[in-house]
């Protein structure tokens, strides 16, 4: 009688493995980097592309666009109605969706994995302008998620009052009163909160509650200060984290002759003085992410996606006509900075009701 053998697939020979995830499709690959956490550490060292997708929502489904290799791929999402409900911030493949009941969720585009958080409770209901607010200045979101550890950090903001976190683990929201908070960042267990007086303040999300670094924070006592030239006005402020840990402000202004601009600055840490840059150094801004992304190793035709490149959603920009319409379709937007163009990469299905960027594998 034959006797079943059983493979720990946990402990193939790291070549073998990545070879076969390097020639996985991009769908198949990032659903094989959870199988473990062996096979997530194999992941890594797999030679993929790292740039923006979009992702374009119908009302029970996604279509997830590939802009490098021109692939599209549809998900449905049983049990999700997207038509009421709003993205607030991406992190690798996981986004941070709200529904019109308050509830907050991360979602995985890929696997469909859907992680519930905590209730709110008694924290915003009985504001009912709330939801539909979700997606506007009045809101700012931030999310991490390690996808080895499945560990995970939201934070979020609401009308700059409110400030909210949470851990994995945690047994409820931690909530900070009067945090004037304009804008939101995280990087290495540190929430950079751009103030309604244009100070930078970082949190310390380590321990319990939210604490304020004082000694290690170099921007606290700078304010950020720019003198917009005639006819100039700022429609958006955005505090920003590099690769290299820097801390970018980002301004979405509309200049002269109704052009809509990207303006960004960095702090000179010898003089304390905010300066604007006309370079990202290499790399591409996802704007109101909170992040910056090494760029593609070239242009990607017919997307505007290259190294200087700000990626944005259209409600990012001042206000055409259009904004108001009810009901529009939420479309992406590439900034090239030096050029100030701006490219509309295309979306023709009538039944899209929205989109967004993401970043696959990036955490």
């Amino acid at each position: 009688m034959s006797r079943s053998v059983r493979y720990d697939w946990s402990k193939l020979c790291t070549d073998l493995l990545r070879s076969i995830l390097e020639n996985l499709n991009t769908k198949d690959f990032h659903r094989a980097r959870t199988v473990c956490s062996s096979w997530y550490s194999v992941s890594t060292t797999c030679k993929r592309p790292l740039h923006p997708w979009r992702i374009l929502f119908r009302k029970s489904s996604t279509l997830l666009l590939d802009p490098e290799q021109d692939e599209t791929l549809e998900t449905e999402h049983p049990g999700i109605d997207f038509s009421t409900s709003c993205v607030m911030a991406s992190c690798s493949n996981w986004l941070l969706m709200i529904d019109f009941r308050i509830n907050l969720y991360l979602l995985n585009v890929f696997t469909c994995e859907r992680i519930d958080l905590p209730s709110m409770g008694s924290l915003v209901l009985g504001n009912a302008s709330f939801y539909n607010n979700a997606s506007s200045s009045s809101t700012s979101a931030c999310i991490w998620i390690n996808e080895r550890t499945w560990d995970y950090v939201v934070a979020w903001s609401y009308k700059g009052h409110y400030l909210f976190s949470y851990n994995k683990g945690d047994d409820a929201w931690c909530s900070l009163e009067g945090a004037r908070c304009r804008s939101l960042a995280y990087k290495d267990d540190k929430l950079y909160v751009y103030t309604s007086e244009d100070y930078v303040k970082i949190l310390d999300l380590s321990g319990d509650s939210l604490k304020e670094i004082v000694e290690g924070n170099p921007y606290r006592n700078h304010r950020f200060n720019f003198v917009l030239q005639r006819g100039e006005h700022v429609w958006r402020k955005k505090v920003a984290i590099t690769n290299s840990g820097e801390v970018l402000i980002v301004l979405s202004v509309r200049g002269l002759q109704e052009k809509r601009l990207f303006y960004i600055f960095k702090m000179n840490v010898e003089s304390g003085d905010w300066e604007r840059v006309d370079s990202l150094g290499g790399e591409i801004l996802m704007f109101g992410y909170g992040v910056t992304v090494r760029s593609p190793i070239r242009e990607i035709d017919g997307e505007g996606i290259r190294s200087g490149s700000i990626c944005f959603i259209d409600y990012d920009l001042w206000p055409a006509a259009e904004y108001f319409r009810p009901n529009r379709q939420i479309v992406c937007g590439v900034f090239d900075l030096a050029t100030s163009r701006i490219t509309w990469p295309k979306t023709e299905d009538a039944s899209v009701l929205k989109s967004f960027w993401f970043v696959p594998g990036y955490a």
